[in-house]
């Protein structure tokens, strides 16, 4: 994990314009950490309701999966030799 999240924090800073950097991280960081919360909670509630542990997998299975789909679907590359449109 430490490796992870400063990777993935610079990710959000190096696609943030300048002046709205620190507000992106700050928005990035509150999702993030409120996924820790959403997460156990669906976790608890998959486990409890179905009465079997699996169901706790295929819960976060799921999730990554749509968590993933998202931002391939709706997200805009900005690396300018994939998008020259973002050169600049």
């Amino acid at each position: 994990m430490a490796l992870l999240y400063p990777n993935l924090s610079a990710a959000v800073a190096d696609i943030a314009p300048p002046a709205w950097r620190g507000s992106a991280i700050g928005i990035y960081r509150f999702w993030r950490d409120l996924g820790y919360a959403i997460g156990a909670l669906g976790l608890g509630l998959a486990a409890s309701l179905t009465g079997a542990a699996e169901a706790a997998y295929w819960f976060v299975a799921i999730s990554m999966f749509v968590s993933g789909s998202l931002p391939f679907w709706l997200g805009e590359e900005t690396h300018p030799r994939l998008n020259p449109a973002h050169a600049g």
